[in-house]
């Protein structure tokens, strides 16, 4: 062999001296064969030895029976016999063989941070623990949302109208008489604070709930009150001033609003404007600044008393809504009814005659203050001619006009007790529910989306006051109310009451002092129930016009049982409606105007006088406040604007 391998090797170097070339490219030829056959044999004791290992199922199947099969004396320790540990495996100089994923693992292990150990003598602080977001059901005015949707059920008996037989309505849609409705675009009005899309107060008593006329708040408590200013105003007849229910609205107008405004150019390009509306008994709408009682804009004149409150669209479209009191001025007669007016440039838009040929009675007077629902577009009002009406206005408001194309449906009724249908408060409305009295007393509540009526209660006599609405932390609709002493003769008491307004059931009532009357000053409630919130959240005020012996008294009941918690002694008369105001820090207090001129500023808890102004005339207006600053009218031809200090 070793001649025949020498043989061999010196042929080759003879060849690889005559082509070397040649001779290269076959050494790496040979080369690269002897690493593919080598790479190939290693395959293949791979796949031989893989082959010979079990398969995870097998594995597993295994290991089970294994489990199962083990004998127990093969695994127990024998309590004499002392176990040889088993041999250690010496560890082998050949490097470790790692598989790619193994390699990965340490690679990673290699390179991490090293492990820091926690100094022993160093107390560790534990993580702050996150605690779970709770689920807070939505609420306003912390009361929970559910219950300012409420449906109207389980009615008491005495309210229910098919059991008492004291009203019996009928409809009219479009000027046509018909049995049923249901209004396509529904009603849905929100919690009071939510009625306005305006800063400001922009209705009698603020709202859909008639339970405020103040905006903002005190910085701190107030000590004193002092005139500001004050507006010279007329008289038609013998209507002069500001009278009842009279009450100011005031509007700080967005920017792009106020400049399409027909306002005096001063006034317009007044940043922060706060314009104040106000209808009077001298037959004009005054536009007057908060600041200084100047005028913004000319009045509108429509040449007849204005005894209630005007109302302003409170989607901030600039609508503008008043009814007329009287319509006999100076021995002839005038158009009386409820008109509406574009704020661009105070033209009449429309107008809701009081002599309605559907109406029952034919007193055309509209002392009530209107109110808008912004989700159907709608205006509701009520008419001393006996009609609740609905309006969709069918608003366009677009390149700075504003019109409107209504479409009327009327709620009109016949009662069976005597006494001449119609309504002079100011209507309530609860989600779409309708809350109203009339002249003999009667409160009704009319589902706006079927214009159906739902109940009817008998409060015995004559009702001017506007009820208010509460919605109670326990989801109790309160409904405040207060009627006078005028059918029953001319010695009586006044009663105030608290119903619920879903089901007409009487909850309280309290009986006034006991009053006096002549013919020309009636006596009982005038005035609108005032409900106190925060720290006055548990009472509620009345204020009665004339008692026999005291003239004017001011109740504070208690909301739960109407028990007094305190009273007072005011004047001779008392017609104006008081106005809650409250502090940052929720403390609240009382305004109260009288016959005698006198506007007060009491502790709402106590009755206490905290301050008081002489407005030197009848106050049968209601004052109405925008962040501490009060504007009221008198009898006395004079508009005033008071501060709070």
């Amino acid at each position: 062999m070793s001649k025949r391998r020498s043989s061999f090797w010196r042929r080759w170097r003879r060849f690889a001296r005559m082509h070397p070339t040649l001779a290269g490219n076959l050494r790496w030829t040979a080369a690269l064969a002897a690493v593919l056959i080598a790479g190939l044999v290693l395959i293949l004791l791979g796949w031989r030895q893989r082959l010979k290992q079990p398969s995870p199922v097998e594995e597993d199947a295994v290991y089970a029976a294994a489990m199962q099969t083990a004998a127990p004396e093969e695994t127990a320790l024998l309590p004499e016999e002392t176990q040889e540990p088993e041999p250690t495996e010496a560890p082998s100089k050949e490097p470790t063989a790692y598989t790619a994923a193994e390699d990965m693992q340490r690679i990673l292990a290699e390179t991490s941070r090293p492990t820091v150990v926690p100094d022993p003598t160093v107390p560790m602080e534990p993580l702050p623990t996150v605690a779970p977001m709770a689920t807070v059901p939505p609420q306003i005015d912390g009361v929970p949302a559910e219950y300012y949707t409420q449906t109207v059920q389980n009615v008491a008996d005495y309210s229910d109208p098919a059991q008492n037989g004291l009203i019996r309505p009928w409809l009219v849609v479009n000027d046509s008489k018909t049995d049923s409705y249901t209004r396509a675009d529904e009603i849905a009005m929100p919690a009071s604070v939510n009625y306005t899309e305006l800063e400001g107060i922009v209705t009698f008593r603020g709202s859909n709930y008639r339970d405020g006329a103040s905006y903002g708040k005190l910085a701190q408590k107030p000590t004193s009150m002092s005139i500001v200013w004050e507006k010279r105003i007329g008289a038609l007849d013998d209507w002069s001033g500001v009278g009842w229910t009279g009450q100011a609205s005031a509007v700080r107008w967005p920017k792009e609003l106020r400049l399409q405004m027909n306002l005096n150019a001063d006034k317009k390009n007044k940043d922060g404007l706060v314009e104040v509306l106000y209808g009077t008994l001298d037959g004009r709408i005054y536009f007057l600044d908060l600041d200084d009682g100047s005028e913004t804009r000319s009045a509108i004149d429509i040449g007849a008393p204005i005894k209630g409150s005007l109302s302003i669209d409170p989607r901030g479209i600039p609508l503008l809504y008043c009814g007329q009191g009287i319509y006999d001025v100076g021995g002839r007669r005038v158009d009386c009814g409820t008109r509406i007016w574009s704020l661009i440039d105070q033209s009449l838009l429309y107008f809701i005659d009081g002599r309605d040929d559907y109406a029952v009675r034919k007193w055309r007077a509209f002392d009530s203050s209107p109110l808008v629902d912004a989700t159907s577009d709608t205006l509701i009002q009520c008419g001393e001619n006996g009609v609740l009406y609905t309006l969709k206005l069918n608003t366009k408001f677009e390149n700075g006009k504003v019109s409107i194309s209504p479409e009327t449906v009327r709620y009109v009724y016949e009662q069976s007790i005597d006494g001449q249908v119609g309504t002079e408060n100011s209507l309530a409305i609860y989600d779409h529910y309708a809350y109203f009295a009339n002249n003999v007393g009667i409160i009704q509540c009319v589902d706006l989306n079927t214009m159906e009526l739902k109940w009817c209660f008998n409060a015995q006599d004559d009702i001017d006051a506007s009820l208010v609405i509460e919605v109670e932390p326990d989801g109790t609709v309160a409904l405040y109310g207060a009627n006078e002493q005028d059918k029953r003769g001319s010695r009586g008491r006044s009663q105030m009451f608290k119903l619920n307004a879903l089901t007409g059931e009487m909850l309280w009532y309290r009986d006034s002092d006991k009053i006096y009357q002549n013919d020309k000053n009636g006596g009982g409630s005038f005035a609108t129930p005032c409900v106190g919130k925060e720290s006055l959240g548990n009472l509620v005020y009345f204020h009665i016009c004339r008692t026999e012996d005291t003239g004017a008294v001011l109740y504070a009941l208690n909301k739960a049982d109407g028990e007094i918690v305190w009273r007072r002694e005011m004047g001779r008369y008392g017609w104006s409606t008081p106005t809650c105001v409250y502090t940052e820090a929720g403390d609240g207090y009382l305004l109260v105007g009288s016959s005698n001129g006198m506007l007060r500023l009491l502790d709402g808890l106590t009755g206490e006088q905290i301050a008081a102004v002489d407005l030197d005339s009848n106050i049968e207006g209601s004052p109405m406040v925008f962040e501490g600053r009060i504007v009221v009218g008198t009898r006395g031809q004079r508009i005033f604007g008071v501060q709070i200090f």
